[in-house]
């Protein structure tokens, strides 16, 4: 599991996975589609690649993701729910 020291942000297609995820995204570039907003995942078994499109905020992103998640889950008859956890302990009441 990443620890987000390995992850890489680039606005840039760096390999064959990240390179498909914005070739995926090429049919949303037409004015018909100027309203949709896409997450896409791909996997190959080893690495993964993501393209967020549509978002100017990426904490939107994050919250349309939980929340189709959160409904993939619930659609098997499982729940799902988050819980913030602050990254410092000046965010944790009562430290």
């Amino acid at each position: 599991m990443s620890t987000g020291e390995d992850v890489i942000r680039s606005y840039d297609p760096m390999d064959r996975l990240t390179r498909l995820t914005v070739e995926m995204t090429v049919p949303l570039e037409e004015p018909e589609n100027e309203d949709v907003k896409a997450i896409i995942f791909l996997q190959d078994g080893e690495r993964g690649g993501i393209q967020i499109h549509g978002y100017d905020d990426q904490n939107e992103a994050m919250a349309d993701l939980f929340m189709h998640m959160k409904a993939i889950f619930q659609s098997v008859g499982k729940d799902l729910d988050f819980i913030g956890i602050p990254n410092s302990p000046e965010g944790v009441d009562g430290l």
